[in-house]
């Protein structure tokens, strides 16, 4: 037993203690996450002084490498817990300066017991020993109750004081800590014994340009391979871990690559390039570097191995199937494993271009599924390899799961996972099989888009990535000089829109949710117009100023909302299957958007009820024209066609093809002298709105900006601004080491 000094700082109605790390206002504890209480208590040691991002970081995170942004989603929930008061001040591009004037005082506890204890988990150790808030606002309070605060570092026991058996407590104290550290003791030998894949991991960043957008690792942990994105164009480049020598074994192109997948071998690497508006083809390519060999076309995502590597399967989408396809490895002997149907109860490949993964025993395919007919309700199930019959691997749901592998021993399935309809970001998940509960292997704020394993499990690679823009503004005629309008750094990725009086309706994230704000030009705080309810993203503003419609999945399934202007009285118009990207007529009184079951154009009162089809083709990105009488769109004729540009009468009928369709970021735009189709390019002239006029000619650069990425943009009603967001796309690989093995 030893005595440790409390010390107390209060400011305002906040009270926090420095021994029982608990923040109290008027008595009551406010729930905090360990590492909240740490920023808090740094903040408030150094008040009145700008403490910099980076001392912050290092000393909330010294033995671990995180990004910013979760730095930020810290001060976000200090902000939130302390009443939105402006106790912590934003410095620009420096830090965070506590500024409210603080009492401190000081008392000296004889009975508290401390257990100092350092977590084997460092990643996870803070939410697997977060007290409930529940509990901590039922006991909290109560200074006769024997109170157990679990943080990140300690264990305090607290005894009752003015007891008349002070001694006998004692003794029962030191009793029930003998008993604790005999249990907690066992428990750590257990976990180390049981061998949990990756329960104790290093991250270590292997790439720092911000460019690596795939990678895969070979089966013995020798060589990385990974695809680079840089100025429109990709590239595959392999490395040597031990030696860090790279090659250049796939030359740049103006492509998408799907993803890497080194052969069990690891003498090559498969790799699927989507040139634009052309299928997916599969191509092999020596590990070291040689001529690539196309094996496959239409080929819808990365390949698996069969564990004699002697056969390969991957997902094959067509207009409302998704099926899962065999072949041998040299690309012969086609066969169909499963298809799906857009209205099927259960469907695979819910999420797009991720590949389904071989079981160690090569009895089971497991794949991502949608369930229930419900967008976002996701499960993993396994389909025999015999024939086709599937089941539920795993008893988990999520809203969307990504990359899967397999664990080499077949014990269970690492997976990359969003694990609520609010999120975005995706987090590495171990999941046991055939049963036990799923957990986190990363738990932070960043994104993690892929997924490979070496064969003795104690390596697991993957892409930690991350999007950042605010919005700017620009004259029309001065294009070459616009002004920043936002400074969250995560505003207008998915959209933006102007009312007709001027103001701006834009998405921005902000811990962890992506919601819809608006802020008036010409001054005041923005205003936010959504909160809680699920990711919200792609706003389009009515002609007449009254309605926000946007695409949601607050009841679990992509739809269609109406708000107010001001954010209230929300309503869901449509009831499809992903409906998106929404389009108003000019007299407000009807949308027109794309549903992806079936892949057609419909079309919405502003009142909601039954959709109507309006063209039954395959388009995608509808946008009504400013006099209303046409609509441009993405159009595909058929699988094996390019994609163009194309202008359809609002009744229907031949469309006029423009162009073959480019590659770009948000949506296409009408100029206000509805003269030409704007697009913020993807790939060639990226950074900058490009202008294809209707006559069918070459496309005319707009802008000449940097070569930062344009996600969403639009011009004013009466066509004097341009409003854009712009920011940066980085993705690097990182290596996650196992510990524990």
């Amino acid at each position: 037993m030893s005595k440790e000094n409390r010390q107390f700082f209060e400011f305002g109605p906040y009270r926090i203690d420095t021994v029982n790390r608990q923040l109290m206002r008027d008595g009551e504890v406010v729930p905090l996450k360990a590492k909240a209480v740490d920023t808090l208590l740094l903040l408030i040691e150094n008040r009145g002084d700008v403490l910099e991002k980076d001392d912050l970081m290092k000393s909330l995170w010294p033995d671990s490498f995180v990004e910013e942004a979760n730095l930020t989603q810290n001060i976000y929930t200090l902000r939130k817990a302390l009443g939105n008061a402006d106790y912590i001040k934003t410095v620009p591009r420096r830090g965070y300066r506590f500024v409210a004037e603080v009492k401190e005082s000081a008392d000296s506890i004889s009975d508290l017991i401390i257990i100092k204890e350092k977590t084997s988990t460092r990643l996870s150790y803070e939410e697997d020993f977060e007290q409930d808030p529940h509990e901590l606002g039922a006991h909290g309070s109560n200074t006769d109750q024997r109170v157990i605060d679990l943080t990140a570092q300690r264990i305090a026991l607290q005894i009752p004081q003015g007891s008349s058996s002070r001694s006998q407590h004692r003794l029962w104290v030191a009793l029930a800590l003998c008993g604790a550290l005999v249990a907690i003791g066992a428990a750590i030998l257990w976990l180390r014994n049981s061998g949990i894949p990756f329960e104790s991991v290093k991250l270590t960043k292997f790439t720092t340009t911000g460019k690596a957008v795939k990678a895969a690792i070979s089966a013995d942990g020798n060589y990385v391979g990974y695809a680079v994105s840089d100025q429109g164009q990709q590239s595959v480049w392999l490395r040597q871990l031990v030696t860090g020598k790279e090659l250049q074994i796939v030359s740049p192109q103006v492509t998408d690559i799907y993803g890497l997948t080194f052969s069990h071998d690891g003498n090559y690497i498969f790799y699927v390039s989507q040139a634009q508006n052309h299928l997916g083809m599969l191509y092999q390519v020596p590990s070291l570097g040689g001529t690539p060999d196309k094996l496959l076309e239409d080929v819808d995502s990365p390949v698996t191995f069969s564990p004699d590597n002697k056969q390969m399967a991957f997902i094959r989408f067509s207009p409302g199937t998704a099926s899962i396809v065999i072949a041998n490895i040299d690309g012969s002997g086609e066969r169909t494993l499963v298809t799906t149907h857009a209205k099927d109860a259960v469907r695979i490949g819910p999420n797009g271009v991720l590949p389904p993964s071989w079981s160690p025993d090569g009895n089971v395919i497991a794949c991502p599924v949608s369930i229930n007919s419900n967008q976002w309700d996701q499960a993993i199930y396994g389909f025999q390899t015999k024939d086709g019959t599937s089941h539920q691997l795993t008893a988990n749901h999520w809203p969307a799961i990504g990359r899967i592998e397999w664990s080499p021993d077949g014990r269970g399935i690492l997976a990359t996972v969003i694990e609520t309809e609010t999120n975005a970001e995706q987090q590495i998940w171990f999941v046991p099989y055939p049963k036990g509960v799923a957990r986190r292997i990363t738990n932070d704020l960043t994104d993690y888009r892929d997924l490979s394993v070496t064969a003795d499990a104690r390596t697991l690679i993957t892409i930690q990535s991350e999007k950042k823009a605010n919005i700017w503004l620009a004259q029309t005629g001065d294009l070459d000089h616009p002004t920043q309008l936002t400074a969250t750094s995560y505003d207008g990725l998915n959209g933006l829109s102007w009312t007709p009086d001027g103001k701006l309706v834009y998405t921005s994230q902000i811990a962890g949710e992506q919601n819809l704000w608006i802020t008036d030009l010409k001054g005041g705080a923005p205003k936010q117009l959504t909160a809680h309810a699920g990711f919200n993203e792609q706003p389009t503003v009515s002609p007449d100023g009254r309605y926000i419609v946007f695409l949601s999945n607050r009841d679990d399934q992509e739809h269609l909302w109406r708000i107010d202007i001001d954010g209230k009285h929300p309503l869901e118009l449509t009831h499809g299957t992903s409906d998106r990207q929404p389009t108003f007529t000019p007299d407000s009184q009807a949308v027109i958007f794309r549903s992806s079951s079936p892949p057609k154009l419909f079309r919405v009162g502003i009142d909601g009820g039954e959709s109507a089809l309006l063209l039954d083709k395959t388009i995608f990105d509808p946008n009504i024209s400013p006099d209303g009488k046409v609509f441009a769109c993405g159009y595909r004729q058929a699988p094996d066609i390019k994609s163009k540009i194309a202008i359809f009468a609002i009744g229907g009928g031949e469309p006029k093809l423009i162009s073959d369709l480019p590659a770009y970021y948000g949506r296409l735009q009408w100029t206000p002298d509805g003269g030409g189709l704007a697009y913020a390019a993807r790939q060639q002239g990226v950074g900058n709105i490009w202008v294809q006029p209707l006559d069918g000619g070459a496309p005319k650069q707009l802008t000449h900006w940097s070569p930062n990425p344009i996600f969403s943009f639009g011009w004013s009603p009466d066509g004097k601004w341009l409003a854009y967001a712009s920011g940066t796309l980085t993705s690097d690989v990182v290596l996650i080491s196992n510990l524990a093995r």
